[in-house]
């Protein structure tokens, strides 16, 4: 296991402090009426989709080590009070890869969960994954618009209604193949869904010999193309050490019940603390975020695969 840089560690202290402190509700000590009972049933607080790259770019050992750091992420008692703490008291969840344009596959289909123990056992099934070094799904290019569309389509299988309806999308590289990603963000959006991110920063992220992407390019077109709706934020994983505990503090965000704008805040703070600004995540209402990005620095080139067609 990496070792987890001081400045990760005690943003994870703070960001649990706060979140439990500002949004987990004092049980009721009346029991719920008849009423009561049949609506969380009928309800669960977040529903989300998790889509890992596993592209070309992904190798074997950081394929395993990123379904390790979901399983553990999601068996982390920190996550599970987030999420089972909500109104209903569940969340559904589905887990699903992706790599080139024909190539998504949902592993673990959307389930609905309200037990740590139940959160623990779809984390197993994650670390089960069949992983076949002759899999062509391991072999292609990145095909973001691709992914969304899937997701929306795994997500559209929960049969009940949700607070908040997410995609978390994690990746390495910018789209170089498939659908066009700002039409099919666009398309997920219209369907009530938020997008968020979550960037891995690597020295370069090439998909291909040719592909010299930078890891700011990377963040930059997360934020630029991929994120959006109510809320939405990209955390960044500086490298796939950092990725289990970037997760963490992901997932407990997303299911924390806060004004959006808030989590918004929270996901900048944590993103502009890689200058020694150790106490990055506290409350958001106190929160000194750092300079915004420059006017004059480029915009991320969300297309540049080419003049694609998205049809819905």
């Amino acid at each position: 296991m990496h070792a987890l840089k001081a400045p990760i560690r005690q943003a994870i202290t703070l960001l649990t402090v706060t979140l439990l402190t500002l949004t987990l509700t004092v049980p009721n000590i009346h029991a719920d009426t008849p009423t009561q009972v049949v609506a969380k049933k009928h309800r669960v607080d977040i529903a989300l989709v998790l889509a890992v790259d596993v592209s070309s770019s992904i190798e074997t050992t950081e394929r395993r080590f990123q379904r390790e750091a979901y399983a553990e992420a999601l068996k982390d008692p920190r996550v599970a009070q987030m999420a089972l703490g909500g109104q209903s008291g569940s969340v559904a969840i589905a887990y699903m890869e992706w790599s080139g344009a024909s190539y998504q596959r949902v592993h673990v289909p959307m389930r609905i969960m309200s037990t740590p123990q139940e959160l623990a056992s779809f984390a197993e099934e994650i670390l089960r994954i069949d992983d076949r070094p002759d899999d062509p799904m391991y072999y292609q290019a990145t095909a973001v618009g691709d992914a969304l569309i899937a997701a929306e389509v795994a997500m559209s299988e929960l049969g009940l209604t949700a607070r908040d309806y997410v995609i978390d999308i994690s990746g390495d590289g910018v789209l170089n193949d498939g659908l066009a990603v700002q039409p099919a963000r666009e398309h997920v959006l219209s369907r009530g869904l938020t997008v968020n991110g979550l960037p891995i920063e690597l020295a370069t992220s090439a998909s291909s010999a040719s592909d010299t992407t930078t890891s700011d390019a990377v963040s930059r077109f997360y934020e630029d193309c991929v994120i959006g709706g109510p809320g939405s934020f990209h955390l960044i994983a500086r490298g796939f050490g950092d990725v289990r505990e970037t997760l963490i503090m992901k997932l407990m965000l997303e299911m924390a019940e806060m004004p959006a704008a808030q989590k918004t805040h929270i996901a900048r703070a944590w993103n502009n603390g890689d200058n020694g600004n150790t106490a990055q995540i506290i409350p958001a209402m106190v929160l000194e975020l750092g300079t915004p990005r420059s006017d004059q620095q480029q915009e991320a080139d969300c297309e540049s695969a080419g003049p694609l067609v998205f049809v819905p």
